[in-house]
């Protein structure tokens, strides 16, 4: 169970796969611990295209990792998963993010720029100011989260699920409330992470992340209208976009395999581009 200490808090991670092969780092969202991942960690080990090895962070205030008094920024959580690739013995990896793991993975594409090999963008934001504000009665959903009692599989489905889906929502989150009552969500962590989440604004900066990106937002997201992705998709001069018809912000809730394909087409394109970065060096010898 291995934990990095950080000034004022201890981050808790998880691995699976095969330590040594190339990394893949996941970040979940606003309050959720990396328990929210479910199944796609192994799901991303047993795929046959390559081995991988899946490191999952407890954002700080979330699982196991520790409660430090905030504020806290999203430039302080990409220093922790930093800190995490740096205890782990990683180099570098693939980032992933959903949500608020998304804005932290902006930021350590920013901040810590060789750590990054590319990323992948689900349902984020470059900041609202960029992009579109949520819905209102999303909004109003989102800040009843922490004092919602019983069973949260309605509240869940009206704020992460398009209409056409929400009579499938016990199906859809079966996992999640078993995955709360192990990982509840403090009052304080949460406004911890709003706050982070409101000051975030990276959108003059993100032409300066040159790894490939891969931005992927649900059509029907009312928490972070896919205008957001548009943005993200444009300012990003490596990123390619998909927008998924008939989903919401909940993009692998009910598509499993999802991140794992994504993270498949992000490392295809990484293949071909350190194989032109071969074929030039051989070209450039030649030319000598």
């Amino acid at each position: 169970m291995p934990f990095v200490t950080r000034p004022g808090a201890s981050i808790h991670y998880v691995t699976h796969g095969a330590k040594g092969a190339p990394a893949v780092v996941l970040l979940q969202g606003l309050g959720l611990s990396s328990r929210f991942w479910f199944d796609v960690p192994e799901r991303l080990t047993k795929d046959d295209t390559e081995p991988r090895w899946v490191i999952a962070v407890d954002n700080r205030g979330t699982g196991k990792s520790g409660r430090p008094r905030p504020p806290w920024t999203m430039g302080t959580m990409a220093d922790d998963v930093a800190a995490v690739l740096d205890h782990a013995g990683v180099d570098d990896a693939i980032v992933v993010g959903i949500s608020m793991g998304g804005m932290i993975a902006q930021h350590v594409a920013l901040r810590h720029r060789a750590r990054v090999r590319g990323l992948v963008l689900l349902a984020t934001t470059p900041g609202f100011l960029a992009g579109a504000l949520p819905e209102l009665s999303a909004l109003r959903r989102l800040l009843s989260v922490p004092f919602a009692g019983g069973d949260p599989t309605a509240n869940m489905a009206h704020l992460l699920l398009p209409p056409s889906k929400w009579s499938r929502a016990r199906e859809i989150f079966r996992d999640w409330p078993e995955a709360m009552r192990h990982d509840p969500t403090p009052p304080a962590t949460f406004a911890a992470h709003l706050f982070a989440a409101s000051t975030h604004y990276v959108a003059p900066r993100l032409a300066r992340i040159d790894c490939p990106v891969v931005v992927a937002a649900g059509a029907d997201d009312r928490l972070i209208p896919k205008r957001n992705a548009e943005v993200l998709a444009r300012r990003l001069p490596q990123a390619e976009l998909e927008v998924i018809p008939d989903t919401g912000h909940a993009l692998f809730a009910d598509d499993r395999d999802l991140v794992c394909r994504l993270v498949v087409r992000l490392e295809q394109r990484l293949s071909g581009r350190e194989k032109a970065s071969e074929g030039a060096g051989v070209r450039r010898l030649k030319v000598g």
